[in-house]
């Protein structure tokens, strides 16, 4: 409606100004070339203000004039970090009461016999998860892993990218892509988990599996992130489907045959990953039997989402995960439904149905879903050899878009969304504590 006003308000205004000159003029020729140019150029600045094309178009041009340099990468990723941060500032004041880092803090002290495991709920479920306690012995300071957390953000962000760009050889494209994932639950969680969850120490090292050529460092990899947290084992499995795709991927119809995808899937790296979980698996069965032969889980087996006290926050969690990528995600399955890779798309759906069940079963679905990182680029992989670059770009431009404009909200159970107010709104909320005005309390 509004580009319809501006339209009209030019077009009235043209036809005034073109009265004005007949009335003035001597010359009928005048007259006429005066009003075809006045109207045309009137009217295309008009409606060229409020093209989107035109604006995807400046907008594409912007960055190819800013990513000519050899460290362009590393620009990029700084920039998004940036932006990440402004947009989603974390609440660094909750770290004095994260129950997390109290228990963290305890682990560190003892790791098979921590003091207060009985004091909350979430307790019972960090005993297992030990790089924070003894990344909290090393640096003995909470601060400090935050710091090397942000850090190693950045890094995880620079390595996404760079595999987005050795897909599509594409500047602005894996520009858009570090612009969406960037202000997503699964970079952003990097910067505002001041509350001791260290899911960004997972994402890291799942991130350094995937790039990794070599065994040992994969092995390595590894049991880092299945120690930060167990649902590293389910970022697992998505990197195993990302070598997958990678080998399966080709047109050649015959590697659409079952045979060929099983071939395909069990590399020399598969079997690296299928060791390490059986390692993890059989290390953690000896540590429980041994030093917590009572300990139980009170809500395993409980799909805890769909109960009353934390429904409302689902439906948000589920869109919160992934935001405008759900975009590319969805075109992604499509793309190999229709080109026939249909062992290929079986194997990705089951990751993602298992991915989104597992979310149900955890009362913090949105540290569930980002395990599944994985899945954003096997699909940029997927698009990026099956459809054109051009029509690609646009994708990701809505994608990326959507991203940035979405408020980073996540859910921690108990039907409590947590919103990470941007930084303007961070300083409201500081002028009004410094006023006593209370409009924040």
């Amino acid at each position: 409606m509004q580009d319809s006003q501006r339209i009209f308000e030019a077009r009235t205004n043209c036809e005034s100004l073109i009265f004005s000159c007949k009335s003035n003029s001597t010359s009928p020729t005048g007259y006429n070339k005066l009003d075809s140019d006045i109207y045309h150029t009137d009217l295309l600045r008009v409606t060229e203000s409020f093209s989107l094309s035109q604006q995807y178009v400046q907008f594409s041009r912007l960055i190819e004039t800013h990513t000519n340099d050899k460290y362009w990468l590393w620009k990029v990723t700084a920039f998004c970090a940036i932006l990440s941060w402004c947009l989603a500032v974390p609440a660094y004041s909750v770290m004095a009461d994260a129950d997390a880092w109290a228990f963290i803090k305890n682990q560190s002290h003892n790791i098979l016999d921590p003091a207060g495991l009985d004091h909350y709920v979430r307790r019972e479920n960090m005993i297992m998860r030990w790089t924070l306690p003894l990344l909290f012995y090393i640096t003995r300071s909470a601060v400090l892993i935050l710091l090397i957390q942000g850090l190693l953000g950045c890094g995880f962000l620079y390595l996404f990218l760079r595999e987005v760009f050795r897909s599509t050889g594409d500047r602005v494209l894996t520009v858009l892509m570090g612009l969406g994932l960037s202000n997503m639950f699964i970079f952003s969680w990097f910067f505002v988990d001041t509350i001791g969850y260290g899911d960004g120490f997972a994402y890291f090292f799942l991130m350094l599996a995937l790039v990794s050529r070599k065994s040992l460092p994969i092995f390595i990899f590894l049991q880092i992130a299945f120690f930060t947290d167990e649902r590293a084992l389910i970022g697992a499995g998505c990197v195993i489907l990302w070598w997958t795709t990678k080998e399966a991927l080709p047109n050649q119809h015959k590697d659409h045959t079952f045979g060929n995808f099983l071939k395909k899937a069990f590399t020399p790296r598969t079997w690296v990953v299928i060791a390490g979980v059986g390692v993890y698996f059989a290390f953690r069965s000896y540590i429980m039997d041994t030093y917590f032969p009572h300990h139980t889980y009170s809500t395993v087996g409980e799909p805890v989402m769909f109960a009353d006290a934390h429904r409302q926050g689902l439906g948000g969690s589920l869109w919160f995960a992934f935001e405008g990528m759900w975009l590319i995600l969805g075109i992604a399955g499509f793309v190999l439904y229709r080109t026939g890779r249909f062992w290929l798309l079986a194997a990705l759906t089951v990751a993602f149905v298992m991915l989104l069940i597992t979310g149900i079963f955890v009362h913090d679905i949105n540290r569930d879903y980002g395990y599944g990182f994985p899945l954003l680029l096997i699909a940029n992989l997927i698009l990026a050899r099956c459809i054109p670059p051009a029509e690609y770009r646009k994708l990701v431009f809505v994608s990326a878009f959507f991203c940035i404009v979405s408020p980073m909200c996540y859910t921690m159970g108990y039907n409590k969304v947590i919103w990470a107010e941007p930084l303007p709104v961070k300083a409201m909320m500081a002028l009004d504590r410094i006023k006593g005005w209370g409009t924040f309390d």
